[in-house]
């Protein structure tokens, strides 16, 4: 009887074990799975049960950082939210939000230029904030002609190399001028893709809420 016992008990903890083993090896694979990316064209609730079948055996501090890092195009925007409305965050994530924000930020439509300009040269200054001056401006005019809206007028600045963000933004509102006087705007075309942008706001405005919440919930786990 007590060999039986023993015999089980053996059994057990090298069931115990083989099952730590293929936790800790879920954990090591886990980080190598890619995080699908997020833009607000599908589902909120399709996409956070891909991410969660993802992440299931991360650290909530990767869980989070991976959220913010797969945002995309509208989604993206939600984090303006919470990297300027929320203190918890620490310099580094901080960075690495507004960081993130920069990559994908591009004029909206009828943000003018002098808005366009203003937000990048703020975005730029908090993503990096121990840059050098020089730096800086590279950054913020790289960043500045790849965002903006009017293909043509990037291309032409793009050209121009300009040196600072103040330059590249004096030139682009020479060009964007120039081409407003030689050719009228189509006011009912401007109306219809207003419309259009509306309905992609209210749309995202659930998925807001959502990755908010998330992102919330996995920072309090790491309190």
């Amino acid at each position: 009887m007590k060999t039986t016992i023993e015999d089980s008990n053996t059994k057990l903890e090298n069931k115990l074990k083989e099952f730590e083993e293929a936790v800790e090896e879920d954990k090591s694979t886990a980080t190598k799975i890619k995080v699908p990316t997020c833009d607000g064209k599908v589902s909120c609730n399709t996409y956070l049960r891909q991410f969660e079948a993802v992440v299931r055996n991360w650290r909530e501090e990767e869980k989070a950082t991976s959220l913010i890092a797969a945002l995309r195009g509208e989604a993206l925007e939600v984090l303006r939210t919470i990297s300027e409305g929320s203190q918890d965050y620490g310099d580094a994530h901080q960075q690495h939000v507004y960081q993130a924000q920069l990559r994908n930020r591009k004029q909206r439509f009828e943000e003018t230029l002098q808005q366009y300009e203003a937000d990048v040269s703020r975005m730029v200054n908090l993503a990096f904030p121990t840059a050098p001056a020089e730096v800086i401006e590279q950054l913020s005019v790289s960043s500045f002609v790849d965002g903006l809206r009017d293909p043509e007028i990037s291309q032409l600045v793009r050209l121009a190399r300009h040196k600072t963000i103040s330059e590249a933004f004096a030139y682009a509102l020479k060009i964007e001028t120039a081409k407003q006087a030689s050719r009228g705007t189509s006011k009912i075309r401007q109306v219809k893709a207003y419309h259009g942008k509306d309905r992609m706001a209210t749309a995202n405005g659930n998925l807001a809420d959502i990755i908010i919440e998330v992102i919330e919930k996995y920072k309090k786990g790491q309190d």
